[in-house]
């Protein structure tokens, strides 16, 4: 028996080794900028025009908040905003469970332990049975996901938009002017209208491609009959590709060049990119589960996970200190049997998640309220079949609408013609709650002895915040 628990542990482990081998401790490329910095970097800083190539006022970073320190440019709020959704979204994607799909209770006939539920466990959620004293389980799931809506706008083809207001940098005054423009001098005067060049606006459509791989290798242990602890270990690896095609709206200088890509030439359109991926050890989790009560065919338990900081925030690896708080309820026959839960995470600075406008782009994390529910199907003695639904509440974390804005500018001309107007649709931060919702579907198997092999899938429901494809999980499990 020894001997088989060794080469179980030895494949558990080569396994893992195999599956992380690819990726190193910590790895980024293409880019000099942290993941969770990326996009506002792209977006607010990098999208530049040239410098002039005569003595003259310079528009190279007119539409360039980061560079010109213009905190307060509407595009700063709205672009921080969505990078603040995204980024909290990636580092707490659900996981599959590390619960141990073996459990065992005490049979006074027996004298011994026996197996006490038939099934073997739901996917992204917990029951109420326990390993039993002394038992032990370790094993490890594989988890792919990758992320193509937000908000219900697909995030691959530039249907997502930004606009770059125009610096407030000048006034049509009496002080010196800057050559070329007669009469110009960089004094702000608190509006965008005057010079007339500062109604102009950059158009920026983003295409992003983002995915994340989580290797999480668990451990359980019954200290008693009615109380589990555990530990997760999580490996990640985030990848993100983007791609802005910005386009100079010549709202105020239709028929000018004063605002082009190159220089002295009609080039109002330019693609810039920037991509990077990391990898390492993600948020490590200290897991506790009490039974509290026994009925007939299922239980009342309580349980708490403490997530410790391990992994590197700015790179998306995790970077959050949680403690969730939950109870647990099971129940049913030897065929079917249901589970429910309901928990309150409670993370450090959640109170402080709503985004700012400031170039540091780090995440904070929200509390969260968050439930499950499903059922486990029996098929046969070593087949279990798994539904669930999974229920999240991101508390304060900030929504962004999509409403139609009006742009006001000043056409050119002596005397100045009319105000005009042009409305485009863009995002809209706004308080409030983030619900998310998610179906699994899945099958866990028992091929020989106390080996455990899973696949499921996880799907939104839902096109609330960030969205993700169809997830595959994959895990294997092995109980001593």
């Amino acid at each position: 028996m020894a001997d088989r628990r060794i080469r179980t542990l030895t494949l558990i482990g080569l396994t893992v080794a195999w599956l992380l081998a690819p990726a190193p401790a910590f790895a980024q490329s293409e880019s000099d900028h942290t993941l969770s910095s990326l996009l506002p970097e792209l977006i607010l800083r990098e999208i530049r025009l040239p410098p002039p190539s005569t003595p003259g006022l310079s528009h190279s970073a007119h539409f360039s908040p980061f560079t010109v320190a213009e905190l307060q440019n509407p595009a700063v709020a709205i672009v921080n905003s969505f990078n603040q959704l995204m980024v909290v979204q990636l580092s707490t994607f659900p996981i599959g469970s590390s619960s141990g799909g073996f459990s065992y209770a005490f049979d006074p006939a027996l004298g011994t332990l026996r197996r006490s539920t038939s099934s073997f466990g739901p996917l992204f959620a917990e029951r109420a049975a326990t390993l039993g004293k002394g038992r032990m389980s370790a094993g490890f799931n594989y988890q792919h996901a990758s992320y193509n809506r937000f908000e219900g706008s697909p995030l691959d083809d530039g249907s997502i938009k930004f606009y770059l207001r125009h610096q407030e940098c000048c006034s049509t005054g009496t002080g010196p002017p800057v050559p070329p423009f007669f009469g110009v001098e960089e004094t702000p005067n608190g509006t965008l209208l005057n010079p007339f060049f500062e109604g102009d606006v950059i158009e920026a459509a983003l295409s992003l491609d983002v995915s994340t791989d989580v290797v999480s290798v668990f451990g359980n242990y019954g200290l008693t009959n009615r109380w589990d602890i555990g530990v997760a270990v999580p490996f990640v690896h985030v990848s993100m590709d983007a791609s802005v095609q910005a386009t100079i709206q010549r709202l105020a200088t239709a028929g000018t060049l004063i605002h082009s890509f190159v220089q002295g030439q009609d080039v109002p359109r330019q693609v810039f990119t920037s991509s990077g991926s990391a990898s390492g050890l993600g948020d490590i989790e200290v897991r506790s589960k009490f039974r509290l009560m026994d009925f007939a065919g299922g239980g009342l338990a309580a349980a708490a996970d403490m997530r410790f900081p391990t992994g590197n925030e700015e790179e998306l690896l995790g970077g959050s200190t949680q403690l969730k708080l939950f109870l647990i309820q099971s129940g049913g026959n030897d065929r079917i049997t249901q589970h429910l839960n309901v928990g309150y995470t409670i993370s450090k600075g959640g109170d402080q998640v709503t985004a700012q406008p400031t170039t540091s782009a780090t995440p904070n994390f929200p509390d969260e309220f968050s439930y499950a529910a499903g059922v486990e199907l029996v098929v046969e003695p070593r087949v279990t079949i798994i539904g669930d639904l999974v229920g999240r509440t991101l508390l304060d974390v900030g929504r962004l609408d999509l409403v139609s804005k009006t742009f006001q500018f000043q056409p050119p001309g002596n005397p100045a013609p009319p105000i005009a107007s042009m409305n485009f649709d863009e995002f809209e931060p706004r308080a409030g709650n983030l619900n998310l919702l998610y179906g699994t579907a899945g099958v866990k198997v028992n091929p020989t002895g106390n080996l455990l092999i899973s696949a499921s899938v996880l799907f939104p429901l839902t096109d609330a915040g960030l969205k993700n494809r169809l997830t595959t999980i994959i895990g294997m499990e092995y109980a001593f």
